[in-house]
């Protein structure tokens, strides 16, 4: 039963690693980096906030060369991050604080949901989905 905690566990870890590759990437505006993060695959899909899904590996490499070419600087605060593990599949679900840079107010909110899937090589980015947050339901 420890064993099987243990690799939960390091699980959990790797896949939340994984994660934060991808905010790392993304802060750095590191297009190589971001595309190591995806699985290479043409099932990859990502929605970014306000926008349209994105299906297959030329669409959204794309979206991320045409952000980072527009984007100066860009940082995130994430809260509320949750890592789930259900076997070879794991999701990192959050509220992403966008800042344009580390000392800005965050300028919006979105809620996001990242899906990893499990390879030889480690934990790959299968879909990335970020909705902008127009109103909270409950007051935090």
């Amino acid at each position: 039963m420890v064993a099987m905690e243990d690799a939960r566990y390091n699980d959990a870890k790797d896949a939340a690693r994984a994660n934060r590759e991808f905010y790392r990437a993304f802060e750095r505006l590191d297009y190589e980096a971001m595309r190591a993060v995806w699985l290479d695959d043409d099932s990859i899909q990502c929605v970014h906030p306000a926008s349209e899904r994105l299906v297959g590996r030329e669409r959204v490499h794309g979206s991320w060369a045409a952000i980072f070419k527009a984007t100066q600087a860009i940082r995130f605060e994430l809260e509320d991050l949750t890592i789930e593990i259900v076997g070879d599949f794991a999701w990192a679900s959050a509220i992403e604080r966008i800042r344009p840079n580390a000392e800005a107010e965050p300028i919006s909110e979105a809620v996001a949901t990242n899906l990893f899937v499990r390879r030889s090589d480690g934990w790959k980015l299968l879909l990335h989905h970020a909705s902008p947050i127009a109103r909270r339901f409950f007051p935090t």
